[in-house]
């Protein structure tokens, strides 16, 4: 029954959005929908870029993996939880830290430009690449060591050990890894937003014009079409690699290597670990540098910091009362429901509803409830990859002991089940709201109607070029988001080791 009312809500919330869409689709007809060389340009730069963005973390991705997983020094746990970061930080603070490096009035202000499609880039790099990093190091360190230790006693060199151990372990994530990078690139929204500029636009970026500065509903239907068909064939080919949420498994750092490695390659091992460390922390250290120094509580923050709060756990509450019974029947039509949030995206959904909230004017709560439930869905599929873990541990023996003892209902879930799932459902709960505390496309999108969350004020200091405040509202929602993530890692390492 639970799974029911969970996959028809979900059902629901997509029809919702849909219905003016296909509303406006059969009132014009598919030749009334403007289909011209400017679609056609959106469409190659979104995947341009995310191209690019993809080949740009996946490939350093391996050789960092390689170099890690082989050297290992004191510090390198801590620089793999600092590798996580990227994983916390709000879209929006990743801008800030892009345009102070590399901004006319940042630190290196000639060295690229922080706009265009090589802003766009960097700033994709700076939260892929460690992402990247940490699935084929995790790969890497669940090889089978008996590989190494034989290649070792066969004389194995640095190509016949690529080619006969690392390789097939690599090989099995690639394709996920590279499918869920192209995912989220090519749906990226507030980087393109803020750092594209006129001629760097991606589909959502695109639809977001046609609704809030153009008002074209029919430009934004036929770019809706076109992004639910690029993420249905996207998420097809990653929906392996979001079974399991591999970004929050326990990292194995005791393995040992039997390999033999030359001088050489332990140098160019530590550059690349070097360059690696260059390109994802800079942009958190001059956030955090910078924020610590400016660092407000005024009246205007505190209710920024209240109402981003109060958004996230109604987010957070929402997908795991979704996701719990989506988790636990474990069939494929309940994994590709949990998944409607990224095959249908954020931009697509919220066309619909705003073209819904039109009769309604700015009504505060009704934008704030589709904030929430455009959070909730874009939380879920990572909500059920959490859980899913924690419902493989309840055994075919449990079952009949539970039916045995005459459980059934709330009273089962609270003896025998819960006890079980308190990390992963604590995990899934955190996981859900750092994505909604850092979120700022849903209120973007659906227009904020007076709703003053921590990134649209960050936002609007941002715009007002008020650099000071920024950092100080950019600082506090790191360190939020940052703990949470924490709490949630750690989670999911103590449940690995149980």
């Amino acid at each position: 029954m639970a799974k029911r009312l969970s996959q028809l809500a979900i059902i629901a919330a997509i029809l919702l959005g849909l219905g003016p869409l296909f509303a406006l689709l059969l009132q014009n007809g598919v030749q009334g929908l403007p289909f011209d060389s400017s679609i056609v340009h959106v469409v190659i730069f979104t995947l341009e870029q995310a191209l690019l963005s993809t080949l740009l973390s996946v490939v350093p991705g391996i050789f960092l993996a390689r170099a890690l997983a082989r050297q290992e020094f004191p510090g390198r746990g801590i620089l793999l939880t600092l590798f996580a970061l990227p994983m916390a930080v709000p879209a929006i603070v990743a801008v800030l830290g892009v345009t102070t490096l590399f901004g006319n009035s940042g630190l290196f202000p000639h060295l690229v430009s922080p706009y265009g499609l090589a802003g766009v880039l960097i700033a994709h790099v700076f939260f892929n690449l460690p992402l990247a990093t940490r699935l084929f190091f995790q790969a890497l360190q669940n090889a089978p060591q008996e590989g190494y230790k034989l290649g070792a006693q066969l004389g194995f060199g640095e190509a016949a050990t690529l080619r006969h151990i690392d390789w097939p372990a690599l090989k099995a994530v690639l394709p996920q890894t590279a499918a869920i990078i192209f995912l989220l690139c090519a749906a990226s929204f507030v980087i393109v937003l803020t750092l594209g500029g006129a001629t760097a636009t991606t589909l959502e970026v695109a639809i977001y014009q046609s609704l809030r500065m153009d008002f074209d509903p029919g430009r934004a239907l036929s770019l809706s079409l076109i992004q639910v068909a690029l993420c249905a064939v996207l998420i097809s080919l990653a929906q392996a690699g979001l079974k399991q949420d591999r970004s929050f498994t326990t990292l194995r750092l005791a393995t040992r290597r039997y390999q033999p490695l030359s001088l050489a390659t332990v140098g160019s091992d530590f550059i690349l670990i070097g360059l690696g460390c260059l390109i994802v922390l800079p942009p958190l250290a001059v956030v955090m540098i910078e924020g610590a120094s400016y660092l407000h509580f005024s009246a205007l923050t505190f209710q920024a910091l209240l109402t981003s709060l109060a958004l996230g756990l109604a987010s957070a509450l929402i997908a795991m009362l979704l996701a719990c019974p989506l988790a636990q029947a474990g069939d494929n039509t309940s994994g590709m429901i949990a998944l409607a949030g990224l095959i249908f995206p954020p931009a697509v959904l919220a066309t619909g509803w705003f073209l819904l909230m039109r009769g309604f004017g700015d009504s505060f709560m009704l934008i704030a409830a589709f904030i929430v439930a455009l959070n909730a869905l874009m939380a879920l599929p990572f909500a059920v990859a959490a859980l899913r873990a924690g419902f493989s541990r309840i055994s075919p023996q449990l079952i009949l002991l539970q039916r045995q003892l005459g459980l059934s209902g709330f009273n089962a879930f609270r003896i025998m089940i819960f006890p079980l799932l308190r990390r992963q459902a604590a995990q899934a709960f955190l996981m859900a709201m750092v994505l909604s505390l850092g979120d700022l496309t849903a209120i973007t999108l659906l227009g904020n109607g007076g709703i003053i969350t921590l990134p649209t004020l960050l936002h609007a200091e941002m715009g007002h070029y008020h650099g000071n405040d920024a950092a100080g509202t950019a600082l506090l929602l790191v360190l939020l988001c940052a703990a949470l993530t924490f709490a949630a890692q750690r989670l999911g390492d103590a449940h690995a080791a149980d």
